[in-house]
């Protein structure tokens, strides 16, 4: 199995799957073609949908026939390579060296996807098992410009009488039990346009920006989450003003709140819009919103895992496609998990340790039927 999943992992990452633009056909062809036959059992249904101007695609493969259904998500696209002259190896050469394979997306994500795909393989070997639940594999499109591929299955019902997510991304196999909620919103400031030589006949959105930077940190509650920590506070990006010369008329604040789920969302939404901006007027646009999420770390599947790879239980900062696919309506348990170091994502040279994904797509199959067949029983 080691021998596979070391081929699966070097297979795909050389396929480019960048985003932008975002296709991944090429990896789900491979995927169907190789790995997932329809003759082996493997059931395969690619979800097209529009983004814009361009088609995209996810690859939804079940296996088992149960109601209750076991979700392994991970995301097919990657983000750009950037400068090839600043990567040791080419970005998509999957070169392996002590141990190691090189390339875009090796870590974020195509490492856990190898997992996940090396677990759906392992699990068909239990027929007791896929009697009782169906196991499904989601590679989603487009994670890393919008999450629209899982947006689109959430909004298919896809969730519906699921009892476990897994999502797949670089951990370090640590198992993350909860992820921060995001806000982006652009804050527009109106002044009024002047000379600069007269500056006080105008009113400067510059000026009015600024003093609204500290009443940005004020609108957080003062709460932290055990894994999570704080919630957090970026100003990302500030544009306004025409030139050295005249009194700015408009400025625009963009902001990221990162929020553990102690954060009163609806006060944090109130308090933004309620930040003085005077004597300018102001206006919020909130941009993107994702909820922040917590799982019980009691449950039994977290218990086994922790107790087979011996790692620890933390909590994730950053989004993953749990913030779309874990709904109010249907707060399943999940968890995100995977071989890889985050520290060496989105930058030359990524990489990751073919030992860590085969350790963890043993430790990940062991925990699944320990758990489920347990359940059986009981």
């Amino acid at each position: 199995m080691s021998t596979n999943l070391r081929q699966i992992l070097k297979d795909l990452v050389q396929i480019p799957t960048e985003n932008p633009p975002g296709k991944t056909d090429e990896i789900i062809d491979y995927l169907i073609s190789d790995i997932f036959k329809e003759s082996e059992g493997f059931h395969n249904e690619v979800m097209n949908y529009k983004k814009k101007d361009i088609t995209l695609k996810n690859l939804i493969t079940k296996i088992g026939t149960g109601k209750e259904k076991i979700i392994l998500s991970g995301h097919l696209d990657v983000v750009p390579a950037g400068d090839n002259s600043q990567w040791k190896y080419p970005p998509f050469s999957a070169e392996i060296i002590d141990g190691k394979l090189y390339g875009r997306g090796a870590c974020d994500m195509k490492g856990g996807l190898t997992m996940l795909i090396g677990t759906m393989i392992n699990l068909k070997e239990y027929p007791e098992l896929l009697e009782n639940y169906t196991i499904f594999f989601l590679g989603s499109a487009d994670e890393e410009s919008g999450m629209t591929g899982a947006y689109n299955c959430a909004r298919k019902g896809f969730m519906k009488d699921s009892v476990l997510l897994i999502i797949g991304e670089p951990t370090n196999m640590n198992i993350g039990i909860a992820e921060k909620g995001l806000l982006w919103a652009d804050i527009h400031v109106y002044g009024k346009a002047g000379h600069a030589s007269t500056p006080e006949l105008g009113i400067n959105s510059i000026e009015g920006a600024l003093s609204i930077i500290p009443q940005l940190h004020d609108c957080l509650d003062n709460v932290e989450n055990k894994v999570l920590g704080s919630s957090t506070l970026n100003i990302g990006k500030i544009s306004g003003g025409v030139a050295n010369n005249i009194v700015p008329d408009k400025t625009i604040l963009s902001v990221d709140y990162r929020f553990i789920p102690e954060q009163n969302f609806t006060r944090l939404n109130e308090n933004l819009r309620a930040i003085n901006a005077s004597p300018c007027k102001k206006e919020v646009k909130i941009t993107h919103t994702l909820p922040a999420l917590q799982t019980d770390m009691g449950i039994p599947f977290i218990q086994n895992l922790k107790k087979i790879c011996g790692k620890e239980i933390i909590g994730i900062p950053y989004a993953t496609d749990a913030g779309v696919l874990v709904q109010k309506k249907n707060p399943v348990p999940f968890v995100i998990y995977g071989p890889g170091d985050p520290g060496v994502i989105h930058k030359p040279d990524e990489n990751i340790k073919i030992e860590d994904v085969i350790n963890s797509t043993r430790y990940l199959s062991k925990a699944l039927t320990q758990t489920y067949l347990d359940n059986m029983k009981s």
